[in-house]
């Protein structure tokens, strides 16, 4: 736990300092940002992470994150369904789409074989990919 007087403010800093790329002394910025910053901006933030876990989920046909049954690649009539491009998160269909010259569709893993560590073949969504 943090050295604060305040045990909610360091409760806040020990949550955001387990985010990716967080420390804890960004965290402690975080968190005194966020007690400085107006109550709405606070409140319109963690709407926005309680949204997230309410409202997205897995995307029926390739796990891409949607909140509808199908994401909009899946459903983009547009696409070219016979083309199937396969990545290892969701964050590479971003770098991907920004080029702007993939136009088929995408299948997500949502990881990579790592036997070292304990990852198989059957912890990834490789069997969803084949059927």
């Amino acid at each position: 736990m943090s050295n604060h007087s305040s045990q909610t403010i360091a409760r806040l800093i020990d949550e955001l300092a387990r985010l990716p790329g967080v420390g804890k002394k960004t965290a402690q910025r975080f968190a005194f940002h966020l007690l400085r910053a107006p109550s709405e901006r606070v409140l319109a933030l963690s709407d926005a992470v309680r949204a997230i876990k309410e409202k997205v989920r897995y995307c029926a046909k390739c796990w891409n994150f949607t909140e509808s049954e199908e994401c909009e690649f899946c459903t983009d009539p547009r696409r070219n369904h016979a083309l199937i491009c396969v990545v290892e998160q969701p964050n590479d269909v971003l770098v991907i789409e920004k080029t702007g010259h993939y136009r088929g569709l995408y299948h997500i893993l949502h990881g990579s074989l790592s036997p070292m560590d304990g990852i198989h073949a059957e912890d990834l969504r490789i069997q969803e990919l084949v059927q």
